[in-house]
């Protein structure tokens, strides 16, 4: 009976633990001319909490990006504000990491000059880019697909930066139990999952329709088992499961096992290595891969 359990949960756990113990957590630098990187990370709106600048998050959110120097940085939740006495994130960033090429999907503009999105910057070219619809979000990411065709060292890769449907519990939600069926958090649970599908579903079709090798990053808001991770993850290869160890746990709170933002690539992209990064402040912990394109 225990190795009829083991089997039944094997798929479960070769989805969700990295068993590379050799290269635990370690990002090897590029050998090649046509490797590159790329950086996925939610941002929580770069350390906003209730309209002010929490000081030691945006620290740490640059400090981690200096650290990674990703050619491909790819934000979710992500603000900036063009007002003269506001952080104004993508002028900074652009500046410090020397990217002289950008997307922003603004999401959302509250006050005229506060803007919210995700966000890609880019040491390539960013031949073109557009922001696909999904849904609706009221925080100001996760209404809209960052998709992005970004010429690397002669060849064409199509990018996808994401943020999938949360379910945004707060302190009140596990009150709502007690409530009438339709209103409380089993419904809620289940209006989000319906959401996050047809997200994933949408996102599994334009992967497919990619005329280039395609990536997909971002904060999915679910786990290695679930349906979403498994429709957008089809034909796909994980950076995290292909070179590392471990549960690779990418949210700072609620368990010490739960991954929820990925790099996927499609088979002509070789992943070499990857690393997870754990800045103290953040709520998320970004990930970061070495990639490189097949010769033909």
């Amino acid at each position: 009976m225990n190795i009829i359990a083991i089997l039944c949960a094997m798929p479960a756990a070769l989805a969700t633990w990295g068993v590379h113990i050799s290269r635990k957590n370690i990002l090897l630098p590029q050998t090649n001319s046509r490797q590159f990187t790329l950086m996925t990370y939610n941002t929580s709106s770069m350390g906003l909490v209730r309209y002010v600048t929490d000081k030691n998050k945006e620290a740490a959110i640059y400090n981690t990006i200096a650290a990674g120097s990703p050619d491909i940085l790819c934000l979710q939740e992500f603000y900036t504000n063009d007002h003269p006495d506001k952080d104004h994130h993508i002028q900074r960033i652009r500046s410090a990491g020397n990217y002289p090429y950008h997307y922003f999907t603004c999401d959302k503009t509250h006050w005229e000059s506060w803007y919210y999105g995700i966000a890609l910057f880019s040491r390539y070219p960013v031949i073109s880019a557009s922001a696909i619809p999904c849904g609706k979000s009221t925080f100001g990411s996760g209404s809209t697909f960052l998709q992005a065709d970004v010429e690397i060292k002669g060849d064409t890769v199509r990018i996808f930066s994401v943020q999938l449907t949360s379910y945004m519990f707060n302190s009140e939600d596990y009150e709502k139990m007690k409530a009438p069926k339709g209103s409380g958090l089993v419904y809620k649970m289940r209006s989000t999952f319906r959401a996050r599908s047809g997200q994933a579903l949408q996102l599994a079709a334009l992967i497919a329709e990619s005329p280039y090798p395609a990536i997909v990053c971002g904060d999915f808001n679910d786990t290695p088992v679930s349906f979403t991770y498994k429709t957008i993850s089809h034909s796909m290869q994980d950076a995290f499961l292909k070179t590392n160890a471990g549960w690779g746990r990418t949210l700072s709170y609620l368990s010490p096992s739960l991954r929820i933002d990925y790099i996927l690539a499609q088979s002509p992209v070789n992943i070499h290595s990857s690393k997870v990064f754990h800045p103290g402040a953040s709520e998320h912990f970004p990930v970061m891969a070495c990639l490189s394109l097949k010769k033909n």
